[in-house]
């Protein structure tokens, strides 16, 4: 069954929420996959606006979705999959907005993981994927930099994976690419460090400012 609706009004989220509730007995895998960018810029020429959309979509809305569609009692198998981004995790310059989004999915994925895992509710699961760069079209317009360290993904092949944890019920977090496994490791080096790779990688200047 198709329900639309538009993520970014909060009005139109909770009227499709309650249809959801009301028509369907149980909901039993949900992932959180919508999710939109602001445009490359500098952050103090964002509109205000602007980022409450990316913020609603990509972190208000998935938050609904979780409170309404997860099971109220926690004896019920129930497996939820966050997508998030490796630029959650260590943001480019331009694009300070969708980053923080995606480090506050990050974060919040994280606690209700670990808040269910100390209510010893085991039947609810949760996955969080963190890929790169995927080869949709949010992300187009550019020639991403040293894609020898750091492809694009292939994101048939990533959606692939995420359904064959879905049928066996895995923990964790899935990664693509392999750099992506590492980018935690990146934050806790001294400053020098992290600026000499930053500007080898060239991930502060591949992008076109809008």
């Amino acid at each position: 069954t198709f329900y639309q609706c538009d993520l970014s009004v909060v009005e139109e989220v909770e009227q499709v929420l309650q249809r959801i509730k009301t028509e369907q007995h149980s909901i039993d895998v949900l992932i959180n996959n919508a999710g939109m960018r602001s445009r490359y810029q500098s952050m103090m020429t964002l509109e205000a606006e602007e980022i409450r959309k990316v913020f609603q979509v990509n972190v208000f809305t998935p938050i609904r979705f979780i409170q309404e569609l997860g099971p109220s009692e926690y004896d019920k198998q129930f497996y939820l999959v966050t997508i998030a981004s490796a630029l959650g995790i260590v943001a480019p310059a331009a694009l300070s907005s969708y980053a923080a989004t995606k480090s506050s999915a990050i974060a919040f994925h994280e606690s209700w993981t670990f808040e269910l895992d100390n209510m010893n509710f085991f039947n609810v699961r949760t996955l969080l994927v963190l890929p790169g760069q995927l080869n949709t079209t949010m992300f187009q317009g550019f020639a991403p930099p040293r894609q020898f360290f750091a492809p694009v993904v292939d994101s048939r092949k990533l959606a692939q994976e995420i359904v064959a944890n879905c049928e066996v019920g895995m923990r964790g977090v899935l990664c693509a690419p392999f750099y992506s496994n590492f980018m935690h490791l990146l934050k806790s080096l001294p400053y020098a460090v992290i600026h000499l790779v930053r500007r080898i990688s060239k991930m502060d200047s591949c992008l076109p400012l809008e």
